[in-house]
């Protein structure tokens, strides 16, 4: 067996049966999927809880639909720290699929995959905080979260920070830092932010759309998101840097001369 043989066989296999099962409902392979996810190994792993809750909210690989089964092992998983399983229960509560409907229990999930580092729940939790979901708005904390969401790169939140510079929600009006963050939203990606982008182009002067597009820049400087420009020099640096050199060019032959 060659090399490279050895190496995927060597990959295949150790791979936990919780594992293969994940890979498997991946793949769309739901029948595989089913057999691994159901074993005594893989009902120690609360990644396989979430998937299998997937299996049984969908009706996949030969399970017939049980929702409250899936809210079950949903709730199991995020207690565990899962964040796909805290989405999952907040969408369950926002829907009402086999479980009341809730709006505090969506916005408590949401936020419980926020400060998980999910960057999907900093989004929706931004949206529960801007009084989407029906609670009182925080304007201020949905700022901060669509700030964090956004500075990993979620196009809706910057779309969202459109919004809220526009309406003065939470913060001082500014058409310029709306604009900036409409233009940042459909370079990510935004469909959204593209009517609010065209409006505010029509009409702000050439000067803030400029203002906007540097704050832009410094923004994806300041987050990674952009190199940052090469340092130009000055006609003053470049004089010193001329002169410094003509004085070592005098200076090495008196230099010389006094080694021989």
């Amino acid at each position: 067996m060659s090399g490279a043989g050895s190496a995927t066989a060597v990959s295949i296999f150790d791979k936990t049966q919780a594992d293969q099962g994940i890979s498997a409902f991946k793949s769309g392979n739901y029948k595989y999927a089913r057999t691994w996810l159901s074993t005594q190994a893989a009902a120690d792993n609360p990644q396989a809880w979430y998937y299998l809750g997937r299996m049984y909210q969908e009706g996949l690989g030969g399970f017939v639909v049980d929702t409250k089964r899936a809210e079950k092992l949903y709730h199991q998983s995020a207690e565990q720290g899962v964040p796909e399983a805290m989405l999952a229960l907040a969408d369950l509560y926002s829907r009402g699929s086999g479980v009341k409907p809730n709006l505090a229990m969506v916005q408590i999930w949401h936020e419980q995959a926020a400060r998980a580092g999910n960057i999907d729940g900093m989004f929706l939790l931004g949206q529960d905080l801007s009084g989407k979901s029906g609670l009182p708005a925080d304007y201020n904390r949905a700022r901060i979260w669509f700030e964090q969401a956004a500075s990993a790169g979620h196009g809706e939140a910057m779309r969202a920070l459109g919004d809220l510079y526009r309406n003065g929600q939470g913060v001082d009006v500014s058409m310029i830092e709306a604009l900036m963050w409409y233009r940042l939203a459909v370079k990510a990606g935004s469909v959204d932010a593209k009517t609010g982008e065209t409006l505010l182009s029509r009409i702000l002067p050439a000067g803030q759309q400029s203002d906007a597009d540097n704050r832009a820049r410094e923004w994806e400087v300041l987050t990674g998101r952009a190199p940052s420009a090469p340092v130009q020099q000055t006609a003053i640096e470049v004089k010193k840097t001329s002169d410094n050199r003509n004085d070592i060019k005098a200076f090495l032959p008196l230099a010389t001369a006094s080694l021989k």
